[in-house]
This record gives structure tokens, C-alpha cells and sequence, in this order.
């Protein structure tokens, strides 16, 4: 009994060493460009850890944690070609003044809703996906979730000054 007890706080305390350890190594004495390093993951990792979270909102069974799985595996795989196509355009547009033209207000009022339009639209047929894999008791348990998840991105997006509104402005 009491090698287990020992055991269990030696690995805690591991785990715990192990974590302070990488926080340091990612904040560490470095450059202040430096210290923001962001571990990219894979889009199967992405998956995953998604589909973990769902999981433990709303209680999956294996088949459908395979087809959940399997959708945000595509959907992630349709993210990262996205963003590889626009890194790619990136260094173009900076060569020789090809600049892209400055936006004005309405310019950009109008690019950032077309931008929330397209992404309401792939949340609507996510949401349609996900109907059809969850009884209508895990569906609306993941509805909550994604509720829940989408506030968390949103007040944290207005701590760090990222919201669609400038200060000063309507």
C-alpha cells in the first residue's frame, strides 16, 4: 500500500517537473519574438484531441467516435491546405510593391463578414454531419459544448484585443 502511495505522488511530481520543464524551455530567456513559439500539430492530432473533447461531453461509443473522427480529420486536412495556399500567396505579395491594397472601414467591414459567413457555413453543415452521427441526446449536449467553446474563443479573442470592433469605434 504504501509503495503505491509513493509511487503515485513520485509520478505526479514527475509529470508535474516534466511540464514546468517545457513551460521554461517555451518562455525561457529568449527574444520576445522568441518566447511565443507555438507547437503545430498534425491535423490527426487535431482530430484527435477534438474528437477526445467531444467525447468527453457528450459520451460517445466507438462507432461514433470513429465517425466523428473521421470528420474533423477532414475538416482539419481542409484547414491546413487552406492555410499552406495562403502562406504560399504570402511572399508573392510582398515582392516588387505588390502590396495588397489597403482596406477602408467598409472594405473591411465586408471582407471580415464574408469571412463570418463562410465560417458559419461550415459550422452549419458540421452541425448537420453531427445530427445525423448523435442521438438527439448527445446532440444537444454537443450543441452546449460547442456553445460553451465558442464564448471561451470569443471573450478570450476580446481580452487580447481581437475583436471585430476597435476601440473608439461602433
Amino acid at each position: 500500500m504504501k509503495k503505491s502511495v509513493v509511487l503515485i505522488v513520485l509520478l505526479f511530481l514527475g509529470v508535474a517537473v516534466n511540464a514546468q520543464d517545457n513551460n521554461v524551455r517555451r518562455q525561457g530567456n529568449a527574444p520576445r519574438g522568441e518566447r511565443t513559439m507555438r507547437r503545430s500539430f498534425s491535423p490527426e492530432e487535431m482530430a484527435k484531441m477534438e474528437t477526445d473533447a467531444i467525447n468527453a461531453a457528450v459520451g460517445l461509443d466507438s462507432l461514433q467516435y470513429q465517425l466523428v473522427y473521421i470528420m474533423k480529420y477532414s475538416d482539419m486536412m481542409a484547414m491546413q491546405d487552406s492555410m499552406k495556399a495562403r502562406a504560399a500567396r504570402a511572399p508573392k505579395m510582398g515582392e516588387r510593391g505588390n502590396k495588397p491594397p489597403r482596406l477602408d472601414d467598409k472594405q473591411r467591414e465586408e471582407w471580415m463578414k464574408a469571412r463570418e459567413d463562410v465560417m458559419k457555413k461550415r459550422r452549419e453543415a458540421m452541425n448537420e454531419q453531427m445530427k445525423q452521427i448523435l442521438s438527439s441526446k448527445q446532440y444537444k449536449k454537443y450543441l452546449k459544448y460547442e456553445e460553451e467553446k465558442y464564448s471561451r474563443r470569443k471573450e478570450f479573442g476580446e481580452r487580447r484585443g481581437r475583436s471585430g470592433n476597435k476601440k473608439g469605434k461602433k
